[in-house]
C-alpha cells in the first residue's frame, strides 16, 4: 500500500492509531482514555434509590423519621460517588448529581415535616396535660362542700347553653368572641363585595365576629373557631356553604398573640326554610376534650 493510501486509511506507521489497524482494534485492547470507568456508579444508584424512597415516605407521621435517615444516607452516597466520578472521570457523574439533588430535596422535606409533626404532637400533649391538671385540682373533702359543688357545675353548664344577645361577648376556648352583627338577608351586600361572587342557592347570611385572643402561644381565629348558623330546620350551616369573597375575609386576619384583637366576617348559604334560624353557634375547632362553645340569638 502506498504512503498516500496509508495516510488516507490511517494505517501508516505515522498514524497515532497505528498498531490497531483498520479492523476495529481486533485483537487489541482499546487505547487508554477511550472507555470511561463505571467506578462509583453502584454507589450513586443506591443513593438515588434511597432519595426516591424518602420522597415517598417523608409526609407520613412517624415514618418521616425513617425518610429523614434514608435521605441522609442517600445524600452521603451521592456525594461520595460524585467525588469519585469527578476525580477519576468515570461515567457515574450524571447519576451521582441526580442522587445528590433528589436526596437533598427529600432530606429538606423530611426535616420540615418531622418538625411540623413534632410541634403538633407537643401541642397536643401540652393540651392534654393542661386539661388533666385542671380536672385533678384539689377539692375540699368536707361532705357539705362536695355536695354543693355539683349544682354549681350544672349551673355553669346550663349558663353556657343560654343564648347571648348580639353584641355580647362569650368565651370560646382561648378567645373572647362577640357576634357583632347577624344579617339574615345579606345576598345583595355579598354580591356587591365582588363581581365574581355567585348568587346563593338559598339566601346569604352574614356574620361579623370580633375576637380577642387570650392564650399564651399564637392564635389564628379563622382556624381555631368554627361559626355555625343553626337554622329553623334544626340543621347547622357553616362557612363551607358560602365561597363568596367578603369585605372582611377571615383569611386576612393576622396571627394573634395574647391580647390581640381582630374582626372578620363569615357567610353561609341558607335555604329559606331555615330562616330566621334558631341561633348562631361558635365553637372550638380543635378542642381535645369537650370543646367549649357559645350561642347568640339570630334576631
Amino acid at each position: 500500500m502506498s504512503e498516500f493510501s496509508e495516510a488516507i486509511m490511517g494505517t501508516g506507521p505515522n498514524d497515532p492509531m497505528y498498531g490497531y489497524g483498520g479492523q476495529g482494534y481486533q485483537g487489541y485492547p482499546p487505547p487508554p482514555g477511550l472507555m470511561q470507568s463505571n467506578k462509583g456508579r453502584g454507589m450513586a444508584l443506591a443513593g438515588l434509590i434511597l432519595g426516591i424512597v424518602a420522597l415517598f415516605l417523608f409526609w407520613i407521621p412517624i415514618i418521616s423519621w425513617v425518610a429523614l435517615v434514608l435521605a441522609l444516607v442517600g445524600l452521603g452516597l451521592g456525594i461520595a460517588a460524585l467525588v469519585i466520578a469527578v476525580r477519576e472521570r468515570t461515567s457515574a457523574k450524571g447519576l451521582s448529581i441526580a442522587a445528590v439533588v433528589v436526596s437533598a430535596v427529600a432530606l429538606l422535606a423530611a426535616i420540615l415535616v418531622t418538625a411540623f409533626w413534632g410541634a403538633l404532637f407537643s401541642a397536643v400533649q401540652d393540651e392534654v396535660n393542661s386539661n388533666s391538671s385542671s380536672t385533678s385540682a384539689p377539692r375540699s373533702t368536707a361532705g357539705p362542700s362536695a355536695s354543693t359543688s355539683s349544682p354549681s357545675a350544672s349551673t355553669s353548664g346550663s349558663a353556657s347553653a343560654e343564648l347571648l344577645p348580639v353584641g355580647t361577648a362569650g368565651e370560646v376556648g382561648d378567645y373572647t368572641v362577640t357576634v357583632s352583627s347577624v344579617q339574615l338577608d345579606a345576598t345583595d351586600a355579598i354580591l356587591g363585595f365582588n363581581e365574581f361572587n355567585e348568587s346563593p342557592q338559598g339566601q346569604y347570611v352574614l356574620l361579623t365576629l370580633d375576637v380577642v385572643y387570650n392564650g399564651n402561644e399564637e392564635g389564628d381565629p379563622w382556624l381555631d373557631l368554627r361559626p355555625n348558623f343553626v337554622g329553623s330546620d334544626s340543621r347547622q350551616y357553616d362557612e363551607s356553604t358560602c365561597l363568596a369573597v367578603l369585605d372582611l375575609q377571615g383569611t386576612s386576619v393576622p396571627t394573634l398573640e395574647n391580647g390581640g384583637a381582630a374582626q372578620y366576617e363569615v357567610c353561609m348559604d341558607v335555604p329559606a326554610a331555615a330562616l330566621p334560624g334558631q341561633r348562631v353557634l361558635v365553637e372550638e375547632t380543635f378542642g381535645l376534650t369537650e370543646p367549649t362553645e357559645a350561642s347568640w340569638r339570630t334576631e
